[in-house]
């Protein structure tokens, strides 16, 4: 029985990137014969390519390559993998991305107990830290009652039951390239009432960002003209609440999004297009319902917008531009398999100069130049209950390598404190919390790699998502359940955690006590310091042994081993060799060694 149908649009392919996506559909934990691969390859005019993609799939019975006439982008293969397909799901799927190996599987449980047509699957990105943060916080079921919203980040890769695809008629949109097809196409199945589950406890697929969008924006008239379409299709496809929700979110990320932020930094000729679009795009989609639901900062945008100011908006825009809150560590200790850490952040002007708020925490006011205060109706000076409803400073980490970012939801302490003076006042945040990384270790990579910690910081319209800094040098080494670490500050001074010596050596962190080795029955034995030791464990390593009585080196085997509270590393002698030796021991993708006399 085929359970899941992957189906990957594909055009002139490039031969690492087909490598890659292929080897990750090869480590998949469900079984071959439960799920077939098609690639649709859109009439590459590389035929260098197509031969490739061939040969590549062509010892995988479980795989095939449909050719079609191309079409420009990824519509229409989407479209004729579904035809073609026989799984009971479909997985939409991009070549230059990649699955993570339990993905297929997760995925496939996760709608079959839960009778689900639509799976909604953590997607993670190569850049940043917070896309999908809201998103994917813990699995849902039944997501559908929560909105349209249970379809967000609104991606391709979803896991959709095929016969609930067919039954109602559901194809991605083709003809003109249009942008955003994702999107439009994710709330046209939704408009079919299906039952979605969200899938936050695993990552499932890493989106890599390498091509799709890479030309778009040059071209402002097509952009807005893009714009307008995902607009037009939430309307053709939602009602009520959920059309209300489209509406606002892509108001305040697409239309008021293009004059923030470096709207200043634009040319002069910009700015004007990107105005005046975004005043055609309100009055055509914008009504007063869609205005309520924004924060007081777009609602100014929106104000000005409305009144034909591009002059204030120029100006707005640049008020917030360089603001930031960079997260210090203050302490790190180790307890019960845990790293305990506290940090502080300060909202800052690009980590130069404190961030004076008007007012006080009681009452914020708008942060802008007086000119533009004078045309804002009194409702938009203060900040109000929805810009505080996303106060936080909260921890979280990301893979290096994986990519994966997770937040950490065990926090001790997590607080704001402020500073009155007579007219402002400055805000810093103190943020204690538990990080057990044995709760994000779920393949091999995630033991294998360093991970990265941030804090995501809002208050107010202030805010940022950054990593961790330190401004001590310092390298700490722990074994905890059998994986070693080394926490360091890294060469961009952030605070960083490797795990089983793949960036660095954990014995040149930690310490060997050479003079309390010990000689057991063709073993040898020798204390860790400087070390904390938690559970239970033994771990072994390929080691070699030498001394100037030997020809070569004897391959040999070490072992870390841990038991109540200390660790010691035990190599086996397996010649007995005795008097000056010399050991090497291999230690994920680095090496130690080191001579002692026996």
């Amino acid at each position: 029985m085929i359970k899941v149908s992957v189906i990957i649009p594909t055009y002139n392919n490039k031969e690492d990137k087909l490598n890659r996506i292929v080897e990750s559909l090869n480590k998949q934990t469900l079984s071959s014969n439960e799920f077939e691969v098609l690639f649709i390859d859109e009439g590459s005019d590389d035929f260098s390519a197509f031969s490739r993609l061939k040969e590549k799939t062509r010892e995988y019975t479980h795989y095939q390559v449909h050719r079609i006439s191309p079409s420009g982008w990824g519509s229409r293969p989407r479209n004729k993998g579904t035809k073609v397909a026989e799984g009971e799901y479909v997985f939409f799927c991009d070549d230059d991305d990649t699955i993570f190996p339990q993905a297929l599987e997760r995925m496939y449980n996760f709608a079959k107990d839960n009778d689900l047509d639509v799976v909604n699957p953590k997607v993670i990105r190569t850049k940043g830290w917070g896309w999908g943060w809201e998103q994917f916080k813990e699995n849902v079921v039944g997501a559908e009652t929560i909105g349209v919203q249970a379809m967000g980040p609104m991606t391709v890769p979803k896991l959709y039951r095929r016969t609930f695809i067919e039954q109602h008629n559901l194809y991605f949109y083709e003809g003109d390239k249009v942008w955003w097809e994702d999107v439009m196409f994710s709330c046209l199945v939704f408009s079919k009432k299906p039952r979605i589950g969200i899938l936050a406890d695993y990552p499932v697929y890493h989106w890599r960002e390498q091509n799709h969008s890479a030309g778009f924006g040059k071209d402002l008239e097509y952009k807005w003209e893009q714009i307008n379409n995902v607009a037009s299709s939430f309307k053709e496809n939602l009602e009520g609440e959920d059309l209300d929700y489209m509406i606002t979110h892509w108001y305040r990320t697409r239309v008021l999004g293009a004059l923030r932020g470096n709207f200043h930094k634009k040319s002069k000729d910009t700015q004007q297009i990107e105005f005046d679009k975004a005043m055609e795009w309100k009055d055509r989609f914008v009504d007063s319902r869609i205005v309520e639901r924004l924060d007081t900062r777009h609602k100014i945008i929106d104000y000005l917008l409305g009144k034909g100011r591009l002059d204030f908006v120029r100006k707005f825009s640049q008020s917030k531009a360089e603001t930031t809150a960079r997260s210090y560590l203050r302490n790190l200790a180790f307890e019960e398999g845990s790293l305990i850490i506290t940090t502080d952040a300060t909202v800052t002007y690009d980590e130069e100069k404190i961030v004076n708020l008007n007012g006080s925490p009681n009452e914020v006011q708008i942060d802008c130049e007086e000119e533009i205060k004078s045309v804002l109706p009194s409702t938009l000076l203060y900040m109000n209950e929805l810009d505080s409803k996303g106060n936080q400073y909260s921890p979280s980490i990301k893979g290096r390598f994986t990519r994966t970012t997770w937040e950490v939801q065990d926090v001790i302490d997590s607080k704001f404190h402020f500073d009155q003076h007579d007219s402002y006042f400055n805000v810093r945040g103190e943020l204690t919390f538990r990080l057990t990384l044995d709760d994000f270790i779920q393949d091999y990579d995630d033991a294998h790699q360093p991970w990265d910690l941030s804090t995501k910081f809002n208050y107010m319209d202030l805010g940022a998502h950054r990593a961790i800094a330190s401004k001590q040098n310092f390298k700490k080494a722990a074994i905890i359940n059998g994986n070693t670490y080394v926490v360091y500050k890294n060469k961009s001074e952030l605070v960083s955690i490797d795990l089983n010596s793949i960036v660095h050596n954990f014995l040149a962190v930690a310490t060997l006590n050479l003079d309390a080795i010990q000689n057991r029955e063709g073993l040898i034995l020798i204390p860790i310091e400087n070390v904390y030791a938690y559970g239970q464990s033994e771990v072994s390593y390929i080691a070699s042994i030498y001394n100037d009585k030997t020809e070569a080196f004897i391959d040999s085997k070490a072992s870390i081993i841990v038991d109540g509270g200390s660790a010691y590393l035990q190599i086996d002698n397996v010649n007995n060799l005795k008097g000056n030796c010399k050991i090497e021991i291999a230690l994920g993708e680095k090496s130690h060694a080191f001579e002692v006399t026996i």
